[in-house]
């Protein structure tokens, strides 16, 4: 498994997979240009990418990184490809092929690619499963996950999840406070406001605590997801898409439980841990899994961090886990004309409120009734249903959502 560091990556919406790796597969090919002779840049888009480029701003994101170099998006729609997120840079003199580089995005900015090594991101940690982590912890007498984490990650982590913690708070708190239209409205198909700060506004005039609570958690998601749609900075959790889920649950109980914000930072040890379990076993990317790949493992994250929080031990946190995703399985990304406005915004606020309702069977379920299902499992079969949904139903608005809806504006 890679640094958890990895997992909370600072980049501008909408799409990790969709225009934060391909901006850094730019950088990358563009070091290989220098002192080369070169023209105009073409690039070739395939799969996920080709069908919801548009909706995720992945030609403005690869034409603006190799700017000043003139450059041409080509949608590629028919060749099939092996990977679902593949892009292929071509740089010209003229009319003559200088050099060629195929890159594949894996999720949640992370890129792969057999032509540029330099890309691949090396593993730190020696373990594939938790089952082999909570061996090794029982092992070395380890605490939390934290002190198990600090075994492997560099010195600097704890400095970088705190920088990560401040600017997933720093993207709520921005997100609350603007009421505007999102970008993308300029698509008439979609009509779509912010409305984070009203939601917000409403849930500070409830009086029941229960309702005040969810109504406050889905605020800050959809602060967030609003923030992330309109191509604003965010923190993937572990990717753009599902970047409102995490944050939400650690904003809710610093700024209305007053955990201190030392605690709120260790919890990403806890979530990054889980997280990184679903990239090494399954995906985080829509493109491959469907959303329960993306939401599903959010809520994961989210869900076992609440436990770190509320002073929970590692099986009530693999419980929590393993609870919030198994009720995810299955969950198709269908985001609307491509844009990651329509369900994927409204997914955040229910991921964060299933992530609670995991810590709540966590605590007063799990004590009941032993859970046959492990983390491990359960990751297992999100991948196996992953692999089973069709492409239509894996981040390219060709079904679900995306298809009813377009039908039915078409006939209105």
């Amino acid at each position: 498994m890679k640094s958890i560091s990895k997992l909370f990556r600072f980049g501008p919406g909408p799409s990790s997979s969709h225009t934060i790796a391909p901006s850094i597969a730019v950088r990358s090919f563009r070091s290989l240009l220098e002192g080369k002779e070169i023209t105009s840049i073409k690039v070739i888009l395939y799969g996920s990418l080709a069908y919801t480029a548009k909706g995720h701003n992945s030609d403005k994101a690869i034409e603006d990184t190799f700017a000043p170099y003139p450059c041409e998006v080509i949608l590629d729609k028919e060749t099939k490809v092996e990977h679902p997120l593949t892009m292929k840079f071509i740089a010209m003199k003229g009319e003559k092929e200088i050099i060629e580089r195929t890159y594949s995005s894996l999720g949640g900015g992370e890129i792969t690619s057999n032509d540029d090594l330099r890309v691949i991101e090396k593993d730190i940690y020696p373990f594939r499963d938790f089952e082999e982590i909570k061996s090794f912890m029982k092992g070395k007498g380890l605490k939390n996950l934290k002190e198990f984490a600090l075994l492997f990650e560099e010195e600097a982590i704890d400095d970088y999840l705190k920088e990560a913690t401040l600017r997933m708070f720093s993207s709520i708190e921005k997100g609350l406070k603007k009421d505007s239209l999102i970008p993308a409205d300029n698509n008439p198909k979609l009509i779509w406001r912010r409305s984070a700060g009203k939601i917000y506004q409403k849930a500070l005039e409830i009086e029941e605590s229960e309702a005040r609570r969810e109504i406050l958690m889905t605020a800050y998601a959809y602060a967030v997801g609003e923030s992330n749609a309109s191509g604003e900075e965010v923190v993937t959790a572990p990717t753009c898409g599902s970047s409102g889920v995490l944050p939400a649950i650690l904003y809710y109980e610093y700024k209305d439980e007053g955990v201190p914000l030392e605690k709120i930072k260790d919890a990403l040890y806890v979530a990054g841990i889980f997280g990184n379990i679903v990239k090494q076993n399954a995906s985080i990317a829509g493109a491959i899994g469907g959303c329960q790949a993306e939401i599903g493992t959010a809520s994961s994250m989210g869900a076992a961090a609440l436990c770190y929080l509320k002073g929970m031990d590692l099986f009530a946190q693999e419980y929590a886990a393993e609870c919030a995703m198994e009720h995810f399985l299955g969950l198709s990304c269908d985001p609307v004309d491509g844009y990651v406005i329509i369900p994927c915004i409204e997914r955040n606020g229910m991921g964060v409120l299933r992530s609670y309702d995991a810590y709540l069977y966590a605590k007063y379920v799990a004590p009941i009734r032993k859970n046959e299902v492990s983390f491990d499992n359960v990751v297992s079969a999100m991948k196996l249903t992953g692999d089973a949904l069709g492409d239509a139903y894996k981040e390219t608005a060709r079904g679900g959502l995306a298809q009813i809806l377009k039908e039915y504006k078409s006939s209105t």
